[in-house]
């Protein structure tokens, strides 16, 4: 590959980079979606009243705590923000 072709090649994957950052869940959206999937039985028991407005859900996930599973908990414990 002579170096033309590698620079060509360095600056379409480079350019592409942007773009699938974008497509990458973040940090925050990878544990809500956990939180969602790991808590949802929780809220179904404990909260079913509240869904589908998020903040009834949290403030009623604070109140059942101790309520919570294990696994739920510690999600929670963890700072998940929405």
């Amino acid at each position: 590959m002579n170096a033309r072709t590698l620079i060509a090649a360095a600056l379409l994957a480079s350019s592409a980079l942007p773009a699938l950052a974008a497509k990458l869940p973040s940090d925050a959206m990878r544990l809500r979606q956990e939180a969602e999937h790991v808590c949802y039985g929780d809220v179904e028991k404990l909260c079913n009243d509240a869904i589908p407005d998020e903040d009834k859900i949290k403030a009623c996930m604070q109140v059942h705590h101790a309520q919570l599973s294990p696994a739920c908990a510690k999600i929670y414990d963890s700072g998940i923000d929405g």
